[in-house]
């Protein structure tokens, strides 16, 4: 019984003409032998198994067949030479692992080796394969031989990595660079094994084992080994797919279909499966690369089962559909960009399982192309607009042609500013501004065109809401304060009629000049206590007593002032916003109150305990201190109808339109 052969060393080219993919290669090989222009020394370069062993040995026996007087083309296969080299049993052919003799020595044994003719062949070949594993001192010591070796003998070096092998070695050599073989030339090698091995196959399945080599001729054979090592002589697509973990297309188009339809959930559910059983991260983004590949030619129209892999009527037509071209390119550069992350990422599974979360919300990418489509119908739109028109017609246009100097658009850019100053400060007409006898601005605009007077627009409104309106009860007490003491501070409710040029300092105290030089704590107690005192009628000024645990009273009053006291200096902005509260109330062990703003509601729940505390201070134990927020009435709001295009831009830019 003879012993088992693998199918690559079995199948390993014996002529010229076996390499497959590597024409370029053969043919020069083959015209330098015919013309006898022969180096005496090669270097092969390429991935591995593509057959740089085998071109080295095929060339040794072509210089050494003793079936013809001079080196032959094609070797006969049958001399002694040459079944000596095939058998790697030849003293003339010496093959050397460049992995395992790295040393300087090594080299310095050859070196002395060269010295002495063939004893049977007309060269003496050194093929030195991964060339690329030996020293830099191992290197150094063959330039010399390798630049002038005596005549009989020539060099063979095969490497992977090219890179690694000095610019020295490489310029005493000629190159030949081979390449990966194509799927289409694998399965055809795929095919005659199997009829040479009685064996039948699918086309499918022989298209994913030569897939799966990746370009390399022995990798493509040792997978067929293992293939039909489990198939019973009938290689199917199905026995080989869980086997060698290989996502098929039509696993590719479930979990893609889920992910096109914005269907998260099963995605992620198909995609643990697929883990589940065996399949690596490394095989799926490969796998799930090459499926948007192949989508992305269809749609560009490119249907070569060739290139495709597969026939194009194979590919999902749903992922087509809800796909455009941008988002398929989107969608691959995704998994490209995956597939440098992972070797830096603490979980490759979790990159995976982000990626195709982002293919799942992938229907909503919208291109630059379109927003600047959906921009200029929007634009379009708001031109027909003749408060827009109109804005526009006042902006000046700046010409590129026009502008010959640097303060020309500076000038141009004064006039805009200009004219958008006007535009915000003075939307329906401009207005005059009038001055009194001793030459003192009076802003009648202030008084005219105030929101809530005489149905007037306020001016400095530039859309949105504006703030409601509050009640005389609902004053601030400062704001009560100076109301109520109007006559003795000067101070008026309409500008218009008030006349400065009269304005005196007033004869009493209420005004506090004197109080300037005082300490800022000294000021804000005086304050307070004389609003309480001056504003009876204030809301906070509460006759409900709250009895101290120590036997004392205190009204809710005394008490409001206290605590605005208290935070006058230490937190004004708390203190601001206390004075700003509706009516206190008692309710039991707590205060009640009500505040307008959210805004001013957040302030007092930031300090919601220093309040407390300063309550605890002034009334021996704790008070809660309660504040809602007061509910306005809403206005009804005429709707309006929003272009569908602006309605574009706002879902885009996940914005809202305001000030309609």
């Amino acid at each position: 019984m003879m012993a088992y052969e693998v199918t690559a060393t079995r199948r390993r080219p014996q002529h010229f003409e076996d390499l497959v993919g590597q024409e370029f290669v053969a043919e020069t090989l083959k015209n330098s032998i015919k013309t006898g222009q022969i180096a005496h020394a090669y270097l092969f370069a390429g991935p591995r198994g593509c057959g740089k062993t085998s071109t080295a040995r095929i060339l040794a026996k072509a210089l050494n067949c003793q079936s013809f007087d001079s080196p032959a083309a094609e070797p006969c296969g049958h001399c002694e030479s040459c079944k000596s080299i095939t058998n790697s049993s030849s003293l003339d052919v010496i093959e050397i692992d460049g992995a395992s003799n790295t040393s300087v020595n090594d080299v310095r044994q050859i070196k002395d080796e060269v010295m002495f003719p063939p004893t049977s062949c007309r060269y003496k070949i050194y093929i030195i394969d991964e060339v690329h594993m030996l020293s830099n001192s191992a290197f150094n010591a063959l330039l010399k031989t390798i630049e002038e070796p005596p005549a009989h003998v020539i060099f063979i070096f095969a490497t992977t990595e090219l890179q690694k092998v000095p610019a020295t070695i490489k310029s005493r050599c000629q190159q030949f660079n081979f390449r990966l073989v194509s799927v289409e030339k694998l399965k055809s090698l795929l095919l005659d094994a199997c009829n040479e091995l009685g064996v039948k196959a699918e086309d499918e399945a022989l298209y994913w084992i030569a897939k799966e080599s990746g370009g390399s001729v022995r990798d493509c054979y040792t997978l067929f080994d293992q293939v039909v090592a489990f198939s019973d002589g009938f290689i199917t697509y199905e026995k080989i797919r869980d086997k060698l973990g290989i996502l098929g297309v039509d696993r590719l188009n479930v979990i893609f279909e889920s992910c096109a339809s914005g269907k998260t959930e099963d995605a992620m559910d198909h995609l643990d499966s697929f883990i589940q059983s065996g399949i690596s991260i490394e095989q799926l983004i490969s796998n799930s690369t090459d499926y948007l590949r192949s989508l992305l030619l269809i749609k560009n129209g490119i249907k070569k089962e060739s290139l495709l892999g597969q026939s194009a009527e194979r590919f999902s037509e749903k992922v087509l559909s809800l796909w455009n071209t941008v988002q398929t390119e989107q969608a691959m550069s995704i998994f490209l960009q995956l597939y440098r992350d992972i070797r830096y990422s603490i979980s490759p599974r979790y990159e995976l399982e982000l990626a195709f979360s982002r293919l799942c919300w992938l229907s909503s990418y919208v291109s630059p192309s379109q927003v600047k489509a959906a921009i200029d119908r929007a634009y379009a739109v708001l031109k027909q607009d003749p408060a827009f028109a109109e804005n526009q017609n006042k902006q000046p246009v700046l010409n590129q042609e026009n502008v010959s100097s640097s303060e020309s658009v500076n000038h141009s850019d004064k006039e805009t500013a200009q004219d958008s100053y006007q535009n915000f400060s003075q939307p329906t007409e401009t207005k005059k501004t009038s001055f009194n006898a001793n030459g003192m601005p009076v802003f009648s605009a202030l008084a005219n065109n105030t929101a809530g007077q005489d149905g007037g627009q306020n001016p400095f409104y530039s859309g949105g809401a504006l703030p409601p309106e509050q009640s005389e009860a609902e004053k601030t007490p400062a704001l009560s304060y100076f109301a109520q003491n109007s006559e003795n501070t000067g101070f008026t409710e309409n500008p218009d009629d008030e006349d400065w040029s009269n304005t005196a300092a007033p004869e009493d105290d209420s005004y506090p000049i004197e109080n300037e030089s005082k300490d800022n704590e000294e000021y804000a107690q005086e304050f307070a206590e004389q609003n309480i005192e001056d504003s009876k009628e204030d809301v906070h000024q509460s006759e409900e007593i709250f009895n101290c645990p120590d036997g004392s009273s205190i009204t809710l009053g005394k008490l409001y002032a206290s605590l605005v006291t208290e935070f006058a200096v230490k937190n004004p902005m708390l203190s601001s916003v206390i004075m700003q509260t509706g009516k206190w109330q008692l309710k039991g062990n707590a205060i009640e109150t009500t505040i307008q703003s959210e805004y001013q509601l957040s302030i007092i729940e930031q300090n919601k305990g220093f309040i407390e505390q300063a309550f605890e201070k002034f009334c021996g134990t704790k008070v809660a201190f309660e504040v809602l927020l007061k509910k306005n009435e809403e206005k009804t709001v005429q709707a309006v109808e929003i272009p569908n295009e602006v309605k574009l831009l706002c879902s885009t830019f996940k914005g809202s339109v305001v000030g309609m």
